[in-house]
């Protein structure tokens, strides 16, 4: 397992400026940092997954049958403003 983690000397500077401003230490802000990010990946792969089944599954909808529920929605929305009005 990875236990240390070598750092550009650039990143390791931001890395001291953000710790000493926020008074936390860098370890802190790099396991926040790393947990977040893995996070995010985690759940991007788990979306990209579900959608791709869907499209498999052939659960797709055109951009044809799009345009009809919003002018449908449109419509029934100035129905209901014109009988408010």
């Amino acid at each position: 397992m990875l236990n240390e983690l070598k750092l550009p000397r650039t990143l390791a500077k931001r890395l001291e400026k953000v710790a000493a401003v926020t008074h936390v230490n860098p370890e802190s802000i790099l396991k926040t940092a790393l947990t977040d990010r893995l996070d995010y990946l985690e759940w991007k792969e788990k979306a990209i997954a579900e959608g791709q089944a869907d499209l498999d599954n052939g659960n797709v909808v055109t951009s044809a049958q799009i345009r009809e529920t919003l002018a449908k929605q449109r419509a029934q929305r100035a129905a209901k403003s014109k009988k408010a009005a």
